[in-house]
């Protein structure tokens, strides 16, 4: 039998007790024998795929055999009332929902809502901490999650990624202007001149570390770049020297 992901597993087992819920009221089925029978079908139907079987591929085969809902002879005749229906189609979308919370699903919202609270907050004592708890467990996702991040999950995973990596890019970038007792413009562009090149000149030596602390938004990074910012910071420490010079 093929290995199945954790949340492949659970949204199966899930969607297995939605199936035996449906046809319980029909006297002339067995729940338990529609459901054992489900999982020898949908598991001969995975069994081309690789291992391990995602959430995604089981998607593709339970949405081939359509809604539950639908299956019992009972429940077809029985056409329940309108807010009957409203109900159900309610308690489904709220079923999804919180299977998608469980899964992989619930890390990407939970994270989206955490840089969320926290863009607004650095200047508070928990702004700081909840974007680099957001930044730490995204990056760990995105770098272990055995399933490629896609659609709406990608960019929830993302948006944490990227306010990290601005800020991270930005604090080394201007990391002499953190300093107390700011110098005039003169000076504080000679200095960024000196911290640019040395910058560059690491960025340049080491471009693979560069990538890996900017994932995923790095990755085409190479050592060019780095002697590109070093070229910046000595056209600056040039400019400035020689304007210094001339007062």
């Amino acid at each position: 039998m093929k290995t199945w992901t954790p949340d492949a597993s659970q949204h199966f087992e899930l969607w297995l007790g939605r199936v035996r819920s449906s046809v319980a009221g029909d006297p002339s089925v067995n729940p338990d024998e529609v459901a054992q029978d489900l999982r020898a079908h949908v598991h001969a139907e995975l069994e081309a795929t690789p291992e391990p079987v995602t959430k995604t591929e089981l998607d593709r085969v339970l949405d081939s055999l359509g809604n539950p809902m639908q299956w019992s002879e009972g429940a077809r005749a029985a056409k329940p009332a309108a807010t009957v229906r409203f109900y159900t189609g309610a308690s489904d979308a709220v079923t999804d929902w919180q299977e998608k919370l469980a899964g992989e699903g619930g890390k990407p919202v939970l994270l989206f809502l955490l840089t969320l609270i926290a863009i607004p907050t650095f200047d508070d004592v928990i702004g700081i901490p909840l974007m680099a708890f957001a930044y730490f467990v995204a990056r760990s996702h995105l770098t272990y999650s055995r399933e490629p991040l896609t659609g709406y999950a990608r960019w929830m995973i993302y948006f944490p990624l990227a306010v990290g990596s601005g800020l991270l890019a930005g604090i080394v970038l201007g990391f002499p202007l953190t300093f107390d007792g700011q110098p005039n413009r003169l000076e504080m562009w000679w200095v960024l001149g000196v911290w640019w090149v040395l910058v560059g000149t690491l960025a340049a030596r080491e471009p693979k570390r560069v990538r890996s602390a900017l994932k995923p938004f790095a990755e085409s990074f190479e050592s060019s770049h780095g002697r590109m910012l070093s070229l910046i910071g000595a056209a600056f420490l040039i400019a400035s020297s020689v304007l210094l010079l001339a007062r």
